[in-house]
């Protein structure tokens, strides 16, 4: 077991987690193209086994060791040549379209899932195959746009970008630019990739009935059902108890698998009320408000990270979350409150209601269409 497996879990290697889930499926050739380049490989294993029979776990009170100061990891990301997932008519969908979709999903995923086993890679293959599925679609919706002579206009893509930071990034726009750089895209190729979906959503809006408006109530029923989608994020509040396990602990000899052991430990003792959440975080927690109980301030959505406050704000008061992991250490939090920001008004987003509710009337037509396009196309799937 390496001691410096807090690096597993640091964003380039989500980013290898994803390159491997690519590549494991992928073929050597793509139409004569070599997949992966020639002097990388594939990265070793590397996996934490859990400590089942381990009744308890103390941290050594000697002098702590820095995160800094672990050995460096043997594991190195394989560097990824930019290759063919699928075509359509011919026509590329890259690994980096795939792979920029997947981050997001493979980061949120590493931070529940600690141990990364066979559940993780379950859940990223998953979501990889909608992602494929779905840009299969882009592609073939893209083709009708411009048979059709259409164009899309700047203005557009930048709402649309802008709107991807708010809702994916938590308005965070350096955390999305990382994000874009980790996964080996471009701000000038992702505002291309935008433009694309846009022409998705102009054919998609296309092929459904807009002659018939809907009813009052159906708009009324529409807004209920997607509000939440039009909050500002960014304005979300959250009140929690917290207990935090560094990567390495006080004892010189500390393993991040020691720490995690030790985390899931905590972590069962609270949710069998053997100890309280106050107890345990005196005891253990190493951050400013442990002799406070864990008892954290109000804290904004926006300070975050985008994969922790997706798993936290979706958990309900009362609840007990983690161990949830990081490059820093392991996390267990009892969401107490949330304070989130209101839906806009009706009023105020009649037109996308309008929509929306239009759209689902025509879904099933809309479903036969795509397949019919499918069935005239050329698709192939190489990942």
């Amino acid at each position: 077991m390496p001691k410096a497996l807090k690096i597993l879990f640091s964003p380039m290697n989500i980013r290898t987690h994803i390159q491997a889930l690519l590549i494991c499926t992928m073929p050597l050739s793509v139409q004569g193209q070599s997949i992966v380049d020639s002097r990388a490989s594939l990265p070793r294993a590397v996996q934490l086994h859990g400590d089942e029979g381990r009744e308890t776990v103390r941290p050594d009170e000697s002098k702590r060791i820095s995160p800094d100061e672990a050995p460096a990891s043997r594991v190195q990301p394989q560097r990824i040549v930019n290759r063919i997932a699928a075509t359509v008519n011919g026509r590329p969908i890259t690994a980096n379209e795939v792979s920029v979709r997947l981050m997001p999903i493979g980061a949120q995923l590493a931070a529940q899932y600690p141990k990364q086993g066979p559940e993780f890679y379950k859940q990223l293959a998953l979501a990889k195959k909608n992602i494929i599925e779905d840009l299969v679609e882009r592609e073939l919706l893209r083709n009708e746009f411009e048979g059709m002579g259409g164009v899309i206009r700047d203005s557009l893509i930048d709402q649309e970008v802008n709107r991807t930071i708010l809702t994916t990034f938590n308005g965070d726009r350096s955390a999305f630019l990382k994000n874009l750089s980790l996964s080996g895209m471009t701000i000038r190729a992702f505002r291309e990739m935008t433009k694309k979906q846009l022409q998705v959503q102009i054919m998609r809006a296309s092929k459904y009935d807009q002659e018939i408006p809907p009813t009052p109530e159906e708009i009324q029923q529409e807004y209920e059902a997607t509000k939440e989608q039009y909050r500002d994020l960014t304005k979300d509040k959250i009140k929690f108890k917290k207990i935090f396990i560094p990567m390495l602990g006080d004892d010189s000899a500390s393993t991040p698998e020691v720490q995690l052991n030790l985390a899931e430990l905590i972590a069962k003792e609270i949710k069998s009320k053997n100890a309280t959440f106050e107890e345990m975080a005196k005891r253990y927690s190493k951050d400013l408000y442990a002799e406070k109980g864990g008892d954290w301030p109000v804290t904004e959505r926006s300070t975050l990270s985008p994969e922790s406050a997706a798993i936290i704000f979706g958990a309900q008061p009362g609840e007990i979350i983690g161990p949830l992991v990081d490059s820093t250490g392991f996390t267990i939090v009892l969401v107490e409150k949330k304070e989130l920001a209101p839906p806009p008004p009706l009023s105020a987003i009649k037109e996308q209601i309008d929509i929306m509710a239009r759209n689902k009337r025509s879904n099933e037509r809309y479903k036969k269409w795509v397949e019919r396009l499918r069935k005239k196309a050329i698709v192939k799937i190489y990942i």
